[in-house]
């Protein structure tokens, strides 16, 4: 059964399509109401699945969508092996890029895959009030009760507002209408109120959600838009309109000189700065005393990182069009690729800052954050140089790095990053300089780690208070121990009262390991 064929009027729906999405409604409802992100969540990608690939299954989906799958079933997989908060995101965002490129084959990229996700989702209720149309067309009674109904809902609603409104101003109408409309008005509430409970919101959202997954309602402009973006860059006459004076015939040789005097400054100006930095920092490197690190890594790397997406910028301006054509910008392209190169060369050297901001303080969310960005600026970087050496277009260097960024996010969920951090912190060289607030932030799986080295905890505490500023709120034992015991059984209340929908191996160790620590067994 085919359920993903696209209508060809208003609620031109098969049975089975419509059948299908009520029947993802169920299953979502029962996997996922009341219960936190596990299992279910594997689950509902494998029905999500089964149920999209048209008759040729596997073998008929393109080559992005079976990327995409692959990434997909990863990261679900790490869902329930870790239950990490990046292994949600990317499955769910994985889910619906997927969806949308199995409706849509001819998709090169990633690129318009959410806003076309994003339009089917918006559009799934009026797919559903044209098939409540299409339905009712063979029932003169209900049809005619239906149509009195949309002609009256807005009439009714516009007076409900102005008579409030009258009543707020008026006493004496108030008092006019208080025994008329007091009693309609608490009945209409108690009614609204058996309608929408939490649940059947719940449901009403797994409805929509599901028909977004299944049906494919977004118009056919996202597709048609990416095809009309080339990979390689195709050389082009500018026509101006006939109002506006003509170009200077000189005017590609006049903008080649100005981008090449630019780039033999600024390469000559990061030439420098990479001379000092490989001295500085590639080896040997050590904290000076009274050195402002802080400063050093916050303010120094988001000024680096914004110089390298600058220089990226005017390199994209450079190289828009003909320019790559020119038989004379031969120099340009060679300064071009050599600025490229140093830009690399600089984010090699963010990156040793980071790394020696970590060697020192410890890792954190926000270090890793960096790391990992980047990485996604060397790629963009390596794409930049293939685009100027191949006359490859922008769109080509978008597709690339969309497809890192994907790679780089699957990746990502395959480590449990709370216990890693934690690991790293309690075994770290310099514990005077370690967050221990942190270790508080962190998801419950991290409480056995800590437990199991409270020793190392105080120590750290312990040397903090040696620091000349005290930086960090929890230097007092007990009290973090304390904080420690009412976390834990926040967790162990949580956790019991779930059940083999939201499971993960995670927090199934940690329940294992916590268990025993409870006030009536120690």
């Amino acid at each position: 059964m085919n359920t993903t064929l696209r209508r060809t009027g208003p609620g031109a729906l098969q049975g089975g399509t419509i059948l299908v999405v009520l029947l993802l409604t169920i299953i979502f409802d029962r996997l996922f109401w009341s219960q936190a992100i596990g299992l279910n969540l594997l689950l509902f990608t494998l029905v999500v699945m089964a149920v999209l690939p048209k008759a040729g299954g596997w073998r008929a989906l393109s080559v992005p969508a079976r990327i995409v799958g692959f990434g997909l079933l990863l990261s679900a997989a790490m869902v329930v092996v870790h239950g990490s908060v990046i292994a949600i995101l990317v499955t769910w965002a994985a889910l619906f890029v997927f969806t949308v490129l199995v409706h849509e084959p001819a998709y090169r990229s990633l690129l318009y895959t959410v806003p076309h996700f994003a339009a089917n989702l918006l559009l799934v209720p009026v797919e559903g009030h044209a098939v409540l149309n299409e339905r009712m067309k063979g029932h003169r009674a209900t049809r005619q009760g239906w149509r009195w109904l949309r002609l009256a809902l807005l009439p009714v609603i516009i007076a409900g507002v102005y008579l409030l409104l009258y009543r707020t101003a008026n006493p004496r109408f108030e008092h006019l209408t208080a025994g008329l409309f007091n009693g309609f008005f608490d009945a209409l509430w108690d009614l609204l109120g058996e309608l929408f409970t939490a649940h059947s919101i719940f449901l009403f959202f797994a409805l929509l959600l599901c028909g977004g997954l299944v049906l494919r309602t977004a118009p056919r402009s996202f597709v048609d838009a990416e095809a009309r973006h080339p990979d390689a860059l195709l050389r082009r006459r500018n026509v101006r309109p006939h109002w506006m004076p003509a170009l200077a015939m000189n005017a590609l040789d006049k903008e080649r000189n100005k981008g090449l005097l630019l780039l033999v400054l600024v390469n000559a100006l990061l030439l420098v700065v990479n001379v000092i930095d490989i001295d500085w920092l590639w080896s040997g490197f050590t904290v000076p005393e009274g050195f402002d690190l802080k400063q050093f890594v916050h303010e120094g790397t988001w000024v680096l990182i914004i110089s390298i997406l600058l220089s990226m910028v005017i390199l994209f301006h450079l190289f828009r069009g003909n320019q790559n054509f020119h038989a004379k910008s031969v120099w340009l392209k060679r300064a071009a690729l050599l600025w490229v190169v140093q830009n690399a060369v600089l984010g090699v050297s963010v990156f040793l800052r980071n790394y020696h901001y970590i060697d020192f303080h410890g890792l954190a969310y926000k270090r890793i954050g960096v790391m990992v960005f980047l990485v996604l600026v060397l790629v963009g970087l390596a794409t930049l140089f293939h685009k100027i050496l191949h006359r490859r277009s922008m769109f080509t260097v978008l597709r690339l790095n969309a497809w890192a960024l994907f790679a780089v996010f699957v990746l990502l969920t395959t480590v449990d990053w709370d216990s890693t951090i934690v690991r790293y912190n309690l075994h770290h060289d310099n514990p005077a300089e370690i967050d221990i607030d942190n270790y508080l932030a962190m998801s419950d799986k991290v409480l056995p780690l800590l437990y199991a080295d409270l020793e190392k905890v105080e120590r750290q505490m312990a040397k903090h208070q040696q620091n000349r500023v005290r930086w960090v709120d929890h230097l007092d034992p007990e009290s973090f121990r304390e904080e420690l015991d009412r976390k834990r059984d926040r967790f162990l209340r949580k956790y019991e009262k779930r059940d083999w929908r939201s499971w993960t191996l995670a927090h199934a160790r940690t329940y294992g390991a916590l268990k025993g620590r409870t006030p009536e067994s120690e």
